[in-house]
């Protein structure tokens, strides 16, 4: 879906506006002129000026014809293949959230990484074969060298890698 200049702009406006308003309601410095929300209000400002302008824009595009008023669907929203990757990537992560704590980090990650690697690639082996090492790489990193706690599930019982 590819949003309008129209919706850019308002959604622009709209941020503006509300960076604007947080930023004069912080305090001011007894000791300067200027205080903490000095450059918010200016980023502020120039983020609503760029919304008024996409706005505009916008509006005078989808009155030539030449764009739709608020949203229009891309090439890729019109095949249901799309839609299903899509789908499998985030029902993917969605079970992988659900799955890591009881499975562990590296069976979970290698099932989420070979499965939508097979989908994509369409070649299977070589699919599990770059989780294998995918995973391996974010284990040995996140674990090993950076601290990370990462969940062991199964792998616990099994003197926990």
């Amino acid at each position: 879906m590819k949003l309008s200049d129209l919706t850019w702009g308002i959604l622009c406006l709209a941020l503006g506006l509300g960076v604007f308003m947080i930023a004069n309601g912080m305090e001011k410095s007894p000791y300067f002129q200027y205080g903490a929300g000095f450059y918010p209000s200016i980023i502020g400002t120039m983020l609503m000026l760029v919304g008024l302008v996409l706005a505009s824009k916008g509006i005078a595009a989808a009155r030539a014809g030449r764009d739709s008023l608020w949203f229009s669907l891309c090439d890729w929203c019109r095949s249901p293949g799309h839609w299903l990757n899509l789908g499998l990537v985030i029902g993917g992560l969605l079970a992988f959230l659900a799955l890591v704590e009881p499975l562990g980090f590296l069976p979970t990650g290698w099932l989420l990484l070979a499965g939508l690697g097979a989908r994509f690639t369409g070649r299977p082996l070589l699919a599990m074969a770059s989780a294998v090492g995918v995973i391996g790489f974010l284990y040995l990193f996140f674990q090993q060298v950076m601290g990370v706690p990462l969940p062991q599930g199964l792998l616990a019982n099994l003197g926990g890698l």
